[in-house]
């Protein structure tokens, strides 16, 4: 599989595949026949093979475009690794979202050259990205909104269509794609 990692090539392919996509994640929910351990045995085998051959920090596309939530001792531990108490991290770096939870901004204050300034005290959220290793139908609409921002979940989704022979799915006859 040749595998697309420029993060505006990303967005413009899955902004052509976007219905396909929602077909797919359909699919997965409601007609596919696979166990949860058959899906994310796919789901791992392709992260890890994309995750190898992609290095996220000529990208970092995550930093620039998301603002993940923080809880109490992610505050802390970056409040640690930058010699500031909470109240100062929340005042210097932080923003309170919509929700009411502390999150950091995007782009990340905390983003060099594409690079985490405080890489080993990241925050949960960050260090879980692209979260490809939780239940995936559960959570594909996430997941699928994560191709227009990932190339590892990206290939990875386009490479599940074709391991799990989703094009060959006779319920996709009807589709106008």
């Amino acid at each position: 599989m040749r595998l697309v990692t420029h993060p505006a090539k990303v967005r413009r392919l899955a902004e052509e595949v976007h219905d396909e996509n929602w077909a797919f994640r359909a699919w997965l929910k409601f007609s596919s026949d696979l166990d949860e351990e058959q899906l994310m045995s796919s789901v791992h085998w392709l992260a890890e093979d994309v995750t190898a051959q992609i290095d996220c920090t000529t990208c970092a596309n995550c930093c620039q475009v998301l603002s993940p939530s923080l809880d109490q001792e992610d505050m802390q531990r970056l409040a640690r690794a930058l010699d500031l108490d909470v109240p100062s991290l929340q005042a210097t770096y932080l923003r309170q979202g919509e929700s009411g939870k502390w999150e950091l901004p995007a782009p990340c204050p905390l983003l060099v050259d594409k690079l985490c300034r405080v890489y080993d005290a990241r925050p949960r959220p960050c260090r879980e990205y692209p979260h490809l290793h939780s239940d995936f139908r559960a959570h594909s609409i996430a997941r699928i909104n994560d191709t227009f921002i990932c190339p590892i979940v990206f290939n990875v989704v386009e490479g599940m269509k074709v391991e799990l022979d989703w094009y060959d799915n006779e319920e996709l006859d009807g589709l106008d794609w």
